[in-house]
């Protein structure tokens, strides 16, 4: 199969075009997104262009040489996309598909035997161009019904929106795990533009009932998406056994399959940390424009920019937060933190993250 082809299927399952034509955003508020959504994958075509290998984003936080950061980048990368992994079988069942009881454990199994299974198969790469266009066909504006989403009355909500809805493209990070010619960069941009045309429209119409499969699709795209690049910074960054990543995938379907017990309290549970420990990896992954581009000001301010929507990120996950959930996201952003600057006193495990 064609070489451009898998990258560009490899970019747009990271942004499934499948959830973007179903979110419904105001036209306004997605138009000033998308604007800011491009400066994450400008930037991101930018880092590849210094290098596209397997530890991708790790590859970057290394150019800074603080220990401590490249730790702290590590752990809450990791954690935040296994998690992702588990919950997001169960957000398909019962919050995409609508499904429950037996019929919802069922899809959600498959689901994640499917997804993880295909991210470990020899034929990983062939499974992005069935994921990302089978989506892209299933959400194609066919019998959906116009309708415009209405914008926030206050100044103040209507920016808060924007800066939200700018980090739903987010996953496109996802595409530096991988290693490519630096020459094939320019499809992660090409695969951003295609995914923006599906948001825009879909601030304009509503989906018909067929779409919805679109969306799971897109979902399942994902996790597919995340454990396989789980699985290529983990054997070709560290060496870490085939037989352990699979334990980690074997875990991963069971935790999901207990998640059925009580899936509400599940997903809300995993949600929060994941998403928290997300923002803070691509902070610390997007420091790295300072150092590789410090000549640049274009990426220099770019990079302010990226940086601003990931902490905002953060507050707004945290904020949002009730209860035992905001105590789980600031416990986890502490303890990460805490147990990163412990490890980076560690000189055997600072000789392996220098290797």
């Amino acid at each position: 199969m064609n070489k451009g082809i898998i990258i560009l299927s490899l970019v747009l399952t990271t942004l499934a075009p499948g959830i973007l034509a179903s979110l419904h955003f105001s036209p306004f508020i997605t138009v000033f997104s998308l604007v800011l959504g491009l400066v994450i994958a400008f930037l991101t075509y930018s880092l590849i262009n210094v290098n596209w290998d397997y530890e991708g984003l790790y590859n970057y936080v290394k150019t800074l040489k603080k220990n401590v950061l490249s730790i702290l980048f590590l752990i809450s990368w990791i954690i935040s996309y296994y998690l992702y992994v588990i919950y997001t079988s169960i957000y398909v069942s019962y919050y995409v598909l609508n499904l429950d009881g037996l019929s919802a454990t069922l899809v959600t199994l498959l689901v994640s035997l499917v997804a993880i299974g295909l991210s470990l198969s020899k034929y990983s790469y062939y499974a992005f161009p069935a994921i990302a266009f089978s989506q892209m066909a299933l959400v194609l504006p066919i019998g959906w019904k116009f309708s415009v989403s209405t914008v926030p009355v206050q100044l103040s909500s209507l920016f808060l929106n924007i800066l939200s809805s700018s980090l739903v493209v987010v996953c496109i990070t996802l595409s530096t795990f991988v290693r490519f010619e630096r020459k094939f960069s320019f499809y992660v941009l090409l695969g951003y533009g295609i995914s923006s045309i599906f948001l825009l429209y879909g601030s304009f119409l509503v989906q018909n009932s067929v779409a919805v499969y679109g969306t799971a699709l897109g979902n399942i795209g994902l996790i597919f998406a995340e454990f396989f690049m789980l699985n290529n910074l983990l054997s070709h960054g560290f060496n870490v056994s085939r037989r352990t990543i699979y334990i980690l995938g074997l875990v991963a379907v069971i935790a999901s399959l207990i998640g059925n017990v009580n899936y509400t309290l599940f997903y809300n549970s995993l949600i929060y940390p994941s998403v928290t420990l997300l923002y803070v990896s691509l902070f610390v992954a997007f420091l790295s424009i300072f150092s590789l581009y410090r000549r640049s000001i274009l990426h220099i301010v770019l990079g302010v920019i990226a940086l601003t929507l990931f902490a905002y990120g953060d507050y707004s996950v945290i904020s949002s937060a009730r209860g035992i959930f905001f105590l789980e996201s600031v416990t986890s952003l502490i303890l990460i933190i805490l147990l990163s600057i412990l490890l980076s006193r560690e000189r055997r495990l600072a000789r392996i993250l220098k290797g």
